[in-house]
């Protein structure tokens, strides 16, 4: 793979994110250091001026157009740039054709450790739009709201900021809907809408996101600055495949089309031997592999479609040729078999895992391939922040990833070495650079309240410093995933790794004291 490579930051013991802002800090000072962090002060350095154009000396003194564009359920293997690296024949990559995106992650800075705070639409998205966890946010299932009291991007942008906010497709952080109106109870505080149809289908509404952006970017005139979301539905359009259809499933249990040798294989998990934890299971709903291969097909023919609206918005970015940082991403990963697993919510890197491309000629580093830094989608709000040079929210997650995407930079010197995520409401994933852990609290029904006490077994919130008071579901999962990529052999059980079980607790006890207890969730 041309210019790839790795970044190798120094490590610390400490991975704690940012908390809130020293309200100390001068606006000003604020502004100056952010443009210092992502390397702005440097142009002044002979060796790097004499590398810059004019037009890139120029854009650099302006605040960028900011474009996020998130695909729902999409594997970060699922590219096929990066095949090369996942070299497994049983990844994605393989088996499509993504011309639009490998041009993207060609000329952008890719994350191959990126992770999805919750691998759950709602849950999932109110963490990338507020910089929270979901159990700061309140949205631990579908269709919640998020807290009133936690700002999104969209109010963030618009208290803070001259950007005009511009939202298009898929929301689904804002109650039982998933697609914004202009206005009226269903409007996304904080943004203008470009409408779309309704739909829950991607096949349906994906051609109108990307239109629709793709004319919102080639027909701007504004003096300010925009910041738009194009959020596509596929590949989720998959779950309809498992679904019931007049008493049959609709992925055909027979090779119909007689593709042989063209449907993908079984990845080498799909049988494995180990106890899960409370409320993971298999899906039983195939009979045959010839059914789990249809599913995987036909989830790649959506992927490639997502590739061409992703294409088609790239297409009227690049025509403009003006100062634009895009951020792709998704919201969750998908099962696709592996682990016998179909959709999103578990604790397999197959939800984990999702893509995170960085993409801005005039500021971004082409080309790399970053399997060093460990981030995850509570980056997103920090950083936007920062290329629009405003603070963040308060008692943000995230850290800035502009020190290390900046062209100019010379990246961190620190990094986090962990990454914290929920799961299924109470299941919590601590990832270090060689392990994951994963466990789940006992749940009492009430989102509100998922945690019992052991002591009097009464319902109740974290309280930092006592996190061992909360009951645990048996069978915990330990990975060692520099030796076990594909999650075969669960560690959890096994004496020699009790210290590594409890360096991970340790780091799930930091967090519990970090995230607010007894959150007041009035909903938006």
């Amino acid at each position: 793979m041309p210019n790839n490579k790795s970044l190798s930051p120094q490590k610390t013991s400490s991975d704690t994110p940012s908390g809130q802002v020293d309200s100390s800090i001068s606006r000003r000072s604020f502004i100056k250091a952010g443009a210092a962090i992502g390397g702005v002060s440097m142009l002044d350095h002979p060796s790097v001026a004499s590398a810059l154009t004019k037009a890139g000396n120029t854009a650099r003194a302006k605040k960028p157009n900011i474009i996020i564009i998130i695909s729902d359920q999409l594997n970060i293997d699922a590219i096929a740039h990066y095949k090369d690296h996942y070299r497994d024949p049983a990844y994605g990559g393989h088996w499509l054709k993504t011309p639009h995106l490998d041009r993207l992650a060609q000329e952008g800075y890719s994350f191959i450790e990126s992770h999805t705070p919750d691998p759950l639409c709602s849950p999932s998205r109110s963490c990338m739009f507020t910089g929270r966890m979901a159990i700061e946010t309140g949205v631990v299932q579908l269709n919640i709201g998020i807290d009133k009291h936690i700002p999104n991007m969209g109010q963030w942008f618009e208290q803070h900021s001259d950007y005009r906010r511009v939202y298009c497709g898929k929301w689904h952080a804002g109650g039982h809907w998933n697609y914004p109106d202009v206005s009226g109870p269903r409007k996304i505080p904080g943004f203008e809408t470009l409408p779309v149809g309704g739909s829950g289908m991607g096949i349906y509404a994906d051609p109108q996101v990307s239109n629709s952006s793709a004319s919102y970017i080639a027909n701007d005139h504004g003096k300010t600055p925009y910041l738009l979301v194009a959020s596509l539905m596929n590949p989720h359009d998959i779950c309809y495949w498992a679904t019931n259809l007049d008493g049959k499933r609709c992925t055909p249990e027979k090779d119909i089309y007689h593709l042989g040798e063209k449907l993908p294989i079984l990845p080498p998990n799909f049988h494995y031997h180990f106890k899960e934890p409370y409320g993971e299971h298999r899906y039983t709903g195939f009979h045959s592999h010839t059914q789990w291969r249809n599913y995987t097909y036909d989830y790649y023919r959506m992927v490639e479609d997502i590739d061409e609206h992703v294409g088609r918005i790239m297409s009227a970015v690049r025509e403009r040729n003006d100062d634009t940082v895009v951020i792709f991403t998704s919201d969750h990963g998908e099962g696709l078999g592996r682990h016998q697993r179909i959709e999103k919510w578990h604790p397999y890197q197959s939800s984990v895992k999702v893509p995170f491309i960085v993409w801005s000629p005039n500021r971004v580093k082409p080309g790399v391939l970053d399997t060093e830094h460990m981030i995850t989608n509570v980056d997103i709000m920090p950083t936007v922040c920062n290329y629009a040079g405003i603070e963040p929210p308060p008692l943000y997650r995230g850290l800035n990833l502009r020190p290390i995407v900046d062209k100019l930079g010379e990246g961190v010197q620190t990094w986090r070495d962990n990454v914290y995520s929920n799961w299924q409401v109470t299941g919590r994933n601590i990832r270090t650079k060689r392990y994951k852990w994963a466990m789940r609290y006992q749940y009492s029904g009430n989102f509100k309240k998922p945690f019992v006490r052991k002591s009097d077994g009464e319902h109740t919130q974290f309280i930092p410093g006592h996190g061992e008071d909360f009951a645990e579901y048996p069978n915990q999962l330990l990975f060692d995933l520099e030796n076990d990529p594909w999650e075969l052999n669960n560690l959890a059980d096994d004496p020699q790794y009790a210290s590594v079980i409890k360096h991970h607790r340790e780091i799930l006890r930091d967090w519990e004291a970090k995230l607010i207890p007894g959150v007041n969730y009035d909903r938006n």
